[in-house]
């Protein structure tokens, strides 16, 4: 159903010829034992000279019945917290407008408690917006005494500061084949 919603969503995107252009992703994920912290910030542009108004369906991992909690939404852009819908146990829902040729910048932020070996991060509805992100950033940060066993997508680089491991991926022009896992 939900991805019945999703598809829904876009497809009246194109049929109204005004559509949003979300073309970058900043992510800070925070992972110990307990829980996994998202911290995003996402960039939405409007190249045409209508203003756009869009329902953006924002979906969280439920593989092994995680519990979300401590939802945060800000359009950074107007200042101000967002109002968002809760869709079931599986994401939310937001408003997004957008000016004639300009920018918006929400923050979206939510904590998952961790119950199985692994930590999701969902990333391949990227391909309902038919096209790649221009520009996405990601960082994990762990304990340093927390052992990452593996990831599904290999860290460019990663460093200690202070008291933690600190994990970066840079990908540009990305179409995710698969989400951001990492095993515990």
């Amino acid at each position: 159903m939900k991805k019945t919603f999703f598809f829904l969503i876009l497809f009246s995107q194109f049929l109204s010829g005004q559509r949003a252009d979300f073309y970058r992703e900043d992510i800070t994920f925070r992972l110990d034992s307990v829980s996994l912290d998202v911290e995003g910030y996402y960039w939405f542009a409007n190249h045409s000279d209508k203003a756009v108004r869009s329902d953006i369906y924002y979906p969280f991992p439920n593989y092994q019945g995680e519990t979300i909690d401590s939802i945060r939404l800000y359009n950074l852009s107007a200042g101000h917290k967002s109002t968002y819908f809760r869709e079931g146990e599986h994401g939310i829902s937001f408003v997004l407008n957008i000016a004639p040729f300009d920018t918006v910048l929400f923050q979206i932020g939510y904590r998952q408690k961790i119950i199985g070996d692994s930590a999701v991060y969902i990333l391949r509805t990227t391909q309902g917006w038919g096209k790649p992100i221009d520009l996405a950033e990601y960082k994990l940060l762990v304990p340093d005494y927390f052992l990452i066993k593996k990831f599904s997508y290999e860290p460019d680089k990663s460093y200690k500061m202070e008291k933690f491991m600190i994990y970066y991926w840079k990908k540009e022009n990305f179409m995710p084949a698969q989400d951001m896992i990492f095993y515990l």
